[in-house]
């Protein structure tokens, strides 16, 4: 019962990300359900659950949303790494430490696309890139993340609970 939850919160967050959130805005950004779910995933569970969300979601988001292959896997799973050899010094189970490591995240993220995107021979300034494609994200994946936080520590909560 657990994967298949697993696997129908997967097609909800595809969807969300390829479908709902481009309806919405209607901008040169979206925010990144993606990464604000890995973010969180390993926050709460560790590593290995990160670099597996990491993996899945960067492969989701490059074959069927992105057009260039590895331009999110790699940053997701690079994020996840440095995040998991971190979190354990500084991360607080409270969704304002979850919001703001996610935006954290959403920095280092853009910043690893945009060095990836300068190695491949794009023409990109990267201070452009990040004031116009990143920084406008950053609040909305906060917003995201504190949602995501709040679903997640409820099941937590739920599967921590012993009659």
């Amino acid at each position: 019962m657990t994967r298949l939850a697993l696997v129908l919160c997967g097609f909800l967050i595809y969807f969300i990300q390829a479908q709902l959130l481009p309806a919405i805005f209607h901008t040169n950004w979206l925010p990144n359900l993606i990464l604000t779910t890995i973010v969180i995933v390993t926050l709460f569970k560790g590593r290995y659950m990160g670099l597996m969300a990491a993996v899945i979601g960067g492969i989701v988001h490059d074959v069927l949303i992105s057009n260039f292959f590895g331009l999110h896997l790699f940053p997701y799973v690079l994020v996840v790494y440095l995040l998991s050899a971190v979190k354990h010094r500084l991360y607080e189970e409270r969704w304002y430490w979850s919001s703001a490591i996610v935006a954290i995240c959403t920095l280092l993220d853009g910043f690893i696309r945009s060095l990836m995107i300068l190695a491949s021979g794009g023409d990109l300034h990267i201070g452009g890139y990040m004031w116009h494609m990143v920084i406008p994200v950053l609040f909305w994946n906060g917003l995201l993340a504190a949602i995501v936080h709040g679903l997640l520590w409820r099941k937590d909560e739920q599967q921590d609970y012993i009659w």
